[in-house]
């Protein structure tokens, strides 16, 4: 099996598009390269993200971000502005935007199975920008925070609660169980040990992973 990260072969894209037919035209419809009020609002409510990013080899890294509702701020219809805290520091995401701008975003709200997905193209700004000042931040990010993401947006859309309540995300009654009896331990108690290179660490006389 070739698991190289090359996109899939046409033919079985064709396959697929021939057994389920294409989109409906209200899915397809509802893909818009700008913010329409609905996604905006969702954002401005939204405490939580997942950024997917890429290096420039294509190995791909989707980090979470969260904060005070809002935290991700809708500066207009197409640009959106991400503030970094120190975190982990491993700085993935920002390897990575320095690699390809490419990012896509997914926004949620507790309790709402529906959710935001905002595709673009990412710019990282730090605090000596001249634009940072420009920026609608409290006083206290702006003297806190030392970098954050400009997004201009190619794509948004409205993404349904299909998945969300099929997985029981926020069913309430799972959510009490885990919080009296977790399922697991809050952490692994040490990382394993690395045993295989990342495909963007293999040499090109490696070739791509396959079995």
């Amino acid at each position: 099996m070739n698991v190289s990260g090359a996109p899939a072969p046409v033919s079985v894209r064709a396959e697929l598009t021939e057994q389920w037919g294409d989109p409906l035209q209200r899915v397809s419809g509802k893909l818009s390269p700008v913010l329409h009020d609905w996604l905006r609002r969702f954002i401005e409510l939204s405490p939580f993200v997942v950024l997917a990013s890429t290096d420039g080899r294509g190995c791909c890294d989707a980090s979470p971000r969260g904060g005070a509702p809002g935290f991700v701020r809708v500066l207009d219809e197409q640009t959106l502005f991400v503030p970094e805290e120190s975190g982990n520091r491993l700085l993935q995401t920002l390897r990575n935007l320095e690699e390809n701008p490419g990012i896509g975003m997914l926004f949620l709200i507790p309790g709402m199975p529906e959710s935001a997905r905002v595709n673009g193209l990412a710019e990282p700004l730090t605090r000596s920008d001249p634009r940072w000042g420009e920026l609608p931040l409290d006083e206290g990010e702006r003297e806190r925070l030392l970098w954050g993401s400009l997004v201009r947006v190619t794509e948004a859309y409205y993404h349904c609660g299909r998945s969300s309540r099929f997985g029981g995300l926020w069913d309430t009654g799972a959510i009490e169980r885990h919080r009296a009896n977790p399922p697991l331990a809050k952490r692994p108690a040490a990382a394993p040990a690395r045993t295989h290179k990342r495909p963007s660490e293999a040499t090109a006389a490696e070739g791509p992973l396959s079995s």
